[in-house]
């Protein structure tokens, strides 16, 4: 199917089924089996897609070296950490992340779940609200809210999260964009109608290949004008899972997360779940958007053997142990045993294992993964970390599937030009002292604040300089403590 199309090459992915099988199937099963059925397809897509991504941006494949020679006039990127701009701290407030702690929860609370804005958000009144599906299609339809909520439903749990997780704990960062680090992610329960049901209604005519959709957010990038628009090829509008969503956790959709329609695209990016969903337009195929060419794998600024980002790589998270130092997010225990809890997710893919390491990433331990909340959720892990000795620790983990995908291994020529899709371990740095237990008791963090400058990072009256590896640790990925 066609998915992207550039002036010199055409990207094609295949697909488990086809549309017509898939079609046929969805007319003898309801919406909860089609989004069953739809995660074995999405299973063997995310491993493709897997696949593609690692060979054209892979650590294997291409590196920060190899950009630098490709273009050395370059000025959208920077391998420093405290040279965040005003641009960025002003994205970074519209635009924020989860937070980290409601790791230990089963659902993303509305309030926790990240939250990417792209331009303003849209006051829709859901009353007078209308979805038109246009284009190659027998019978177009306007359908209303209330049209929309009385078709058969679904309430699903799905892992969210941005294409940009983890930009931040790329060496070289792309600095004209949100500075996300590991926690622009969430799982809540959504609850609609099943997409390709629609589109069934509407009579899909041959040569259909591609279904765009449009949100109401309007705005400015990449020069243009523009309302925000994704498209996705027909076969994986009809596979069955994708949702048009009207609730979050059991309540009406908010205005920041889409109301009154939102479109949700279990086990993929979350660029892909287009917010305040206005229209849906069959086509013939070719459109190749502004926010399609944003939310490739690319090596430079234009890149024609470009890879579109879709399925969800596999990721483990923990909850930061202990409590927190004010301003460092420095976490801070006491000796003892303390239960480390965390979330693991692969998209459509069954979890193999999820390991923990208590010394910087020199060991690794199995730790107890429970099963997921749904084929498109994410799943609990825990262990129990003994330490007796004070002193400071960086924490980690990493998550495997059980089609053979892996994380990222730590590597700082790790590049690709929107630094998108990185999987590299979360680390927490963690401080062990006793005084911890008692309020009132003196914790000096004072070196991990200083720490926060590079030129303030020198030996001090409160203790030596942090070492690279540790300001790492502590600052390179915010969102992790």
């Amino acid at each position: 199917a066609l998915l992207s199309k550039t002036q010199t090459t055409i990207h094609l992915v295949p697909l488990a089924h086809t549309a017509l099988t898939l079609g046929a199937m969805a007319l003898h099963m309801g919406f909860e089996e089609s989004i069953l059925e739809a995660a074995k397809a999405e299973a063997e897509n995310a491993v493709q897609a897997r696949s593609r991504t690692l060979a054209h941006v892979g650590a294997a494949a291409f590196s920060r070296s190899e950009h630098k020679a490709l273009e050395p006039d370059d000025w959208r990127h920077t391998d420093q950490r405290d040279n965040i701009t005003p641009a960025e701290v002003q994205l970074a407030k519209r635009c924020h992340g989860t937070h980290i702690e409601t790791l230990s929860q089963e659902v993303t609370q509305v309030g926790s779940h990240y939250l990417l804005i792209h331009y303003d958000v849209p006051f829709l009144n859901a009353q007078t609200h209308t979805l038109r599906i246009k284009g190659l299609v027998d019978n177009e339809l306007q359908l209303t809210m209330a049209d929309l909520r009385d078709r058969p439903s679904s309430t699903q749990a799905v892992l969210m999260a941005c294409a940009g997780t983890g930009r931040m704990s790329m060496k070289v960062r792309l600095w004209a964009h949100v500075p996300w680090g590991v926690d622009s992610f969430g799982c809540a329960k959504w609850t609609g109608c099943s997409l390709a049901d629609v589109l069934r209604e509407t009579g899909v005519q041959a040569g259909a290949q591609q279904v765009i959709f449009t949100g109401a957010d309007r705005g400015v990038e990449g020069g243009k004008v523009q309302y925000f628009q994704r498209s996705m090829a027909i076969e994986e509008a009809m596979l069955g899972h994708v949702m048009l969503v009207y609730q979050m956790n059991g309540q009406d959709l908010t205005p920041a997360h889409g109301a009154p329609l939102r479109l949700i695209v279990p086990g993929w990016y979350g660029m892909a779940s287009v917010k305040w969903l206005t229209s849906i337009e069959v086509t013939e195929g070719g459109w190749w958007g502004y926010q399609m060419e944003a939310y490739s794998f690319r090596r430079t600024a234009e890149d024609p053997e470009r890879v579109p980002l879709t399925c969800l790589p596999v990721r483990a998270l923990m909850a930061p142990p202990g409590i927190p130092d004010f301003f460092s997010r420095t976490r801070v225990v006491a000796p003892g045993t303390h239960r480390v809890v965390g979330r693991a997710w692969a998209g459509a893919v069954d979890l193999d294992r999820v390991e923990f390491s208590s010394d910087g990433g020199k060991t690794w331990s199995d730790t107890r993964l429970s099963s997921k909340n749904g084929p498109f959720g994410w799943a609990a892990w825990e262990i129990d970390w003994h330490v007796d000795a004070e002193g400071t620790y960086v924490l980690l983990c990493r998550g495997f599937d059980a089609k053979g995908r892996s994380q990222d291994d730590p590597n700082d020529e790790q590049f690709n030009w929107t630094a998108m899709g990185d999987t590299q371990p979360q680390m927490v740095y963690v401080k062990v002292d006793k005084a911890i237990e008692d309020d009132g008791g003196s914790i000096d963090c004072l070196v991990e604040q200083r720490a926060a400058r590079t030129s303030l990072n020198t030996d001090t009256d409160h203790g030596p300089a942090l070492p690279q590896h540790l300001v790492n640790a502590l600052y390179r990925s915010p969102g992790s403590q």
